[in-house]
């Protein structure tokens, strides 16, 4: 009989504590889902006027213990940068943008400059589905760039 109470007792304590599990999973902190669907891998696919990159251009956002970075290959070089995002207001500051310094063509030079001015002047992002993120710049006024889930 005592046998059978212990094995009640822990049972019932191994249930509540997997119980207990499953409620804090679904209480997760909202805030932290939001952002996590930012992070990833993404390809570049065009601007708001619907200009479409000859280059194979992509992104990839990763959270690094609790630090937000991003990085990937623009049409030369590769490029890295850290950033704050405000969940309410969907907004993001880039710190300083870095790269590496490889040779390009002038037209592949000319794309990265302007790729790089673009997104040192995201203001703010939002999804135009799951798959489909958007980033909003401050300059030049009303463009967007558009990025797809790979």
């Amino acid at each position: 009989m005592a046998k059978l109470t212990i094995s009640l007792i822990i049972s019932t304590l191994l249930i509540i504590s997997c119980s207990q599990k499953t409620i804090e999973t679904a209480d997760a902190n909202l805030s932290a889902l939001s952002e996590s669907s930012l992070l990833g891998q993404w390809k570049f696919k065009s601007y708001a006027n619907g200009k479409v990159p000859a280059y194979d251009v992509t992104l990839e956002i990763k959270d690094e213990e609790g630090k937000y970075t991003l990085n990937g290959r623009s049409s030369v070089n590769f490029y890295f940068a850290s950033f704050e995002t405000n969940e309410n207001k969907k907004t993001i500051i880039l710190s300083a943008l870095g790269s590496t310094k490889i040779a390009g063509t002038t037209e592949a030079n000319q794309f990265e400059m302007v790729y790089y001015e673009r997104l040192r002047n995201i203001e703010q992002y939002d999804f135009k589905d799951k798959n489909t993120l958007i980033f909003y710049l401050s300059n030049p006024v009303k463009e967007a760039m558009y990025f797809e889930r790979k």
